[in-house]
Formats: structure tokens, sequence, C-alpha cells
């Protein structure tokens, strides 16, 4: 977790003072221009751009492979490799937790909420809705986390964890609370500032609201009357998302540097990180038009070895990558993920493409998902539709090819309802980070081998807590044996 060092040589004050009054030592030694506070536009582009990058980096890659939505290659040692055959130890957490968690998008955040709540509420609002996001990925990844006592900096070092459940009920308390914060008057408000819906406050709304029928759902496998009815009272009094416009995403730039984090991570580390043989066989067998944008095609051997068929695309087998493979033919991920192709190499991509975190297409799937668990299959029907949809639309595929796809889907039945809406989730959330690991670890699809190699008997359930925070606050840090254990408090297994 960062602190804020501001330490502080009595005895060079004490000295200073026996030459001057305090007074004349203040006066002489504060810079009139000195920028004690940064606006609120600041902290917020600051909070925004550290949790989109986060999202894409880190937690993307560490849920992705466990998934298998990617499988990672380049030999033993290599660090995807390493992670896709459940090579995780607590140093690997350190950086992902105390530099970008808690040290970097929630600081932030939690600056502006500081900073911003008594006169310009619009800001806290944006800021705590954020944050109930954040603590939501973290706990639905790591189990119980700091929460109550997370941001209190150097006046509390070392944090009490709070049960997941608890931190479940104070994230809805949070967006609650940042909801109530965007209908105040400001003084100030975001706009342009505002990197991901550029001062829309419904927007914000929208999000808040839709990201609570998530965490609702969360617990549906475990279906209790307390989280069917809250679900259905988010979702009868909204708003929640109506289109692809109010996907919680965040657009990132073409120039050096400003690029989204999985084309920064690919660039900088080329040929580690494939999409796998889970998820595009997935697509294969449903001939899915979205594989021309969510993937490369297969590359043909050099001549005089025959070219690959048009439409081919093969992934990485999960486990594989840390032998070694003398020649890497796989499918790669493509312009959804990288933004525009601006050549003909592996790396030849502007960066542009949007890190997606919750969007409209998972929206509608949640909703599938709902009705399905309530017994209403001709409602999940149209929700999966739509999903599909939605999905579609986002990944450019022609209207026409989009409607063949959904006609070629079996009907929902209380059968196959869960199962087929999950495999339809897991394609859309493709490059989203934890929440596909979520939906696999609440439902059991889609269903993953055991990676080769693996390094545990099972799939992991949970990530192991940093070595950092063992040596910083050890009386609090629960022990984490057993990666392979249900642990969240919405896993089934529980």
């Amino acid at each position: 977790m960062k602190v804020n060092n501001r330490t502080t040589s009595f005895a060079l004050v004490a000295s200073l003072l026996a030459l001057s009054s305090c007074d004349k030592f203040l006066d002489v030694n504060q810079n009139p221009n000195a920028v004690l506070e940064a606006p609120a536009p600041n902290v917020l582009v600051a909070g925004q751009a550290h949790l989109g990058f986060l999202m894409g980096s880190d937690l993307h890659r560490y849920s992705a492979l466990i998934v298998q939505q990617f499988a990672g290659q380049g030999g033993s040692g290599i660090q995807t490799a390493e992670y896709d055959r459940y090579n995780i130890t607590a140093t690997d957490l350190n950086n992902a937790w105390r530099g970008n968690i808690f040290g970097g998008a929630q600081a932030d955040l939690q600056k502006l909420i500081d900073q911003s709540a008594a006169t310009s509420p619009a800001y806290s609002g944006v800021a705590k809705i954020m944050q109930g996001f954040l603590f939501s990925v973290t706990t639905d990844a790591f189990g119980d986390i700091p929460f109550t006592e997370a941001l209190k900096f150097d006046q509390n070092l070392q944090p009490k964890y709070d049960a997941s459940a608890a931190v479940y009920t104070g994230i809805i308390e949070l967006l609650n609370s940042g909801i109530a914060d965007l209908k105040k008057t400001s003084v100030t408000s975001p706009a342009d500032d505002d990197l991901i819906y550029a001062g829309d406050l419904v927007k914000w709304e929208k999000f808040a609201n839709t990201l609570k029928l998530r965490l609702y759902l969360h617990n549906f496998p475990k279906l209790s009357q307390t989280s069917d009815a809250s679900f259905a009272a988010v979702l009868a009094a909204g708003p929640v998302m109506t289109g692809n416009e109010d996907n919680f995403e965040l657009d990132f730039e073409a120039a050096a540097n400003k690029n989204n984090s999985i084309d920064q991570f690919e660039k900088s580390r080329p040929s580690t990180f494939f999409p796998s043989t889970t998820l595009v066989n997935l697509m294969n067998a449903k001939e899915d038009p979205r594989r021309t944008t969510f993937l490369t095609e297969q590359p043909s051997l050099a001549a005089p070895a025959p070219q690959n068929p048009a439409g081919t695309y093969v992934g990485a087998q999960n486990g594989t990558g840390a032998a070694g493979a003398p020649q890497i033919r796989f499918s790669r991920m493509g312009t959804y993920l990288r933004g525009i192709r601006t050549g003909t190499g592996i790396n030849s991509y502007d960066g542009s493409a949007p890190i997606r975190m919750l969007t409209f297409a998972e929206h509608n799937f949640i909703l599938a998902e709902y009705y399905a668990r309530t017994n209403n299959l001709a409602l999940a029907q149209t929700s999966f539709n739509a999903g599909i949809t939605a999905s579609m639309t986002a990944a450019s595929v022609a209207g026409s090819d989009a409607t063949a796809y959904i006609a070629a889907r079996p009907p929902l039945t209380s059968a196959n309802a869960i199962q087929q809406i999950i495999e339809e989730k897991f394609i859309a959330n493709f490059g989203v980070a934890v929440e596909p690991w979520t939906d696999y670890r609440r439902t059991g699809f889609p269903v993953l081998p055991l990676p080769v190699g693996a390094l545990q008997p099972q799939v992991l359930r949970v990530l192991p807590y940093p070595d950092l925070e063992r040596v910083a606050n050890p009386t609090n840090t629960p022990a984490r044996p057993d990666l392979t254990a249900p642990t969240v408090f919405w896993d089934p297994g529980r």
C-alpha cells in the first residue's frame, strides 16, 4: 500500500527557530507559487489512467491465463508461460497489489474523494463508483482484502482484512453513496477530463447500477431471496446500460506510451501471450464471425510448405509454453484488443483499442442468466440474443452475419441455458479482466482442461497474497496455503 512519507527533523527545525521567529521562518520558506493540491481534473485523469492500465495488465494477464482465454508461450522462466502452468508466487503479486491497486488507482481515487466531496461532489461520486469497481475485482481475485481500513495510508500502515462478503456489502454502500453524490450541486463537474464518459453523469449512474447487477448475480448459484430481491429492485429502479455507448471502458491513443496496456505488453514481450485453444476452439466450433477482429489467422510455415487455408484459426494449448516451441504458429490477438492495423508485422497495431471493463454486452448476459435462474426463459432468450448482438457490433461484425450466428444457436432451455449464456459471455468478454474467471468459478463454464504440466491438481480459484503484505502487515494478512480452494464467499464450493 502506498504511504506518504512526511518525516520531519525536529533537531533541524529547532535550530532554525533559534535563529528566527516561527512566523518569519514560514514566510521566508513558503513558495507562493507552489501547488499545494492537484486540481480535481488532474487527479481524475490520473485515477482513470491507472485503473484502465491496471485492467489491461497484471489482473488481466493472471485471470485470462487461468480461465484460458489466453495461453503463455516462450519457454521455461518466461512469466506468462510459468503463470499458465500455475507457477504464480506471492512475489509475483507485489507490484499489482501495492503499486497498481492500492498505491496506484485506489490512492488517486481516494485523494479525489477527500478533496472534492464537500464542494464538487460530482467528482467524488465518480471516484466512489470507480473505487467500488476496483474493490470488486480485487476481492473477486483475492478473497478477503483490506477495505474499511484500506486507504488510511500513513494513519494505518497495517489495515485489517475484511471478509469478501462484507466487502461486497461495503461496495454496494459505496456505489449508492457515489450515485447520491452525482445528484448533488457541484461547483465544478467532470467534462473532457473524464476519459471514460466525458462528464456524462447519467452514464456513470447507469454503470454503477449495472455493476450492482453484476455483484448481485455473483451470489445466484447460492440463490437467496436477498440477492434476488436486490437484483430485481435495481433492475426496476434503474437506470442501467442501454447501448454500447454506455460501455465502461477506457480509450487509448496511437501515440507512443499512450497505447493500451494489452498492446504495450505484446510489443514489449512478443510471442509470449497467445489466444488459448479453449477460446479459439469454442469460436471455431460455432464459426464465430468475431474471429476476424478478435484473432489473426494462423500464420503459414515458411516456403515450400503449403499456405494455410484462409480463415484458419489455431490457439495455443495452455501449459505447453514452458517447454518452448521451435515455431510459434498460433493465431494472435487482433484489432479488437490492439487497435488499428498499421502494417503486416506482428506488432503493426496502433494500440488504440479500448480496455473494456464492463460492457453493454455483459449487461445483457447478466440479465439472461438472472432470467434463466428465475425461470423466465423467454426473457432470458431475448437478453441472450441482445448480448450477442452488442458483442458483434463492438467487434465490427456485419448485421447479417450476427443475425445468422444467433439463428444457429440452440434455443435456451432449462437444461442448457446457463452453459450457453456463460460460454457466449466468455467470448464476448475477451480482454475483460477477472470476470470470465469469476464466471467459471461460479458456474463451471466453460469447461476447462487442466493445463499441460500444471503445478496444481485443479484450476486455480484465488490469487496469492503478495510477499510484501506479509512483511509489512503480518498480523492481518491471512494465510493462503491452497490456491485451488474455494475462497471467495460466492464460490459454490464454500
